[in-house]
């Protein structure tokens, strides 16, 4: 499934006369980057009223998918935030949809995230970016103290808020994991996601980490 634009009239902050536009309604941004880059910078939807010439951001629901981060956040409209429980409702019900209609080439077994607002979308992808530069950090040290790397499962990672990537082991079970975690931040590595997956890890009854 590929990005999808919808035609709708903007209207201007400035209670300028509405306009036709064409803006983003579903994105796949492991397929077009640079709408990833456009919502990082705040230009996704961003239009020029021809009136006063003030940007501003089209507000209307999107549905943003980035497939190999297990990511989906269905952003609404701003201005519907007082409907929030039934958007959500209708969220669940749309998500169902999706999985049944791409269920053949994208395994989503993950919880879609909603938002209000392109900007709070932007806050979401910021974070994102945070986690992806820490967890290689992590990888890099795992490596440079002779590790393998494993990869966790984006999702799970995510909302365990562990690192994309964890020292390897050949031994089974959770305890192993949380060893081979100690040993990489043993050697001065400051790195609060792996800290947190080698506390959690440590955890009696704790499973071993779902792997991608």
């Amino acid at each position: 499934m590929k990005s999808i634009k919808a035609e709708g009239q903007a209207r201007c902050p400035n209670h300028c006369e509405q306009f036709d536009v064409e803006y983003w309604s579903f994105v796949r941004a492991d397929q077009d980057p640079d709408l990833k880059t456009a919502a990082l910078g705040g230009e996704l939807n961003l239009f020029c009223c021809p009136e006063c010439k003030t940007f501003f951001h089209h507000d209307s629901n999107l549905i943003y998918l980035d497939a190999p981060a297990e990511l989906m956040v269905f952003v609404f409209a701003h201005a519907d935030k007082a409907k929030e429980d039934a958007l959500v409702a209708k969220m669940k019900e749309d998500y169902a949809l999706i999985k049944k209609t791409l269920s053949k080439t994208l395994q989503l077994d993950y919880e879609p995230a909603y938002v209000f607002g392109l900007e709070a979308l932007k806050s979401v992808l910021e974070h994102e970016e945070e986690l992806t530069f820490e967890s290689e950090v992590v990888a890099a040290a795992c490596a440079a103290a002779g590790l393998q790397v494993a990869r966790l499962k984006p999702a799970y990672a995510r909302k365990n808020h562990f690192p994309l990537y964890v020292p390897a082991t050949d031994k089974p079970g959770a305890n192993a994991y949380a060893l081979a975690a100690h040993k990489v931040l043993k050697t001065g590595l400051n790195s609060k996601l792996l800290q947190n997956f080698m506390d959690r890890m440590s955890e009696e009854g704790a499973s071993a980490p779902l792997l991608l």
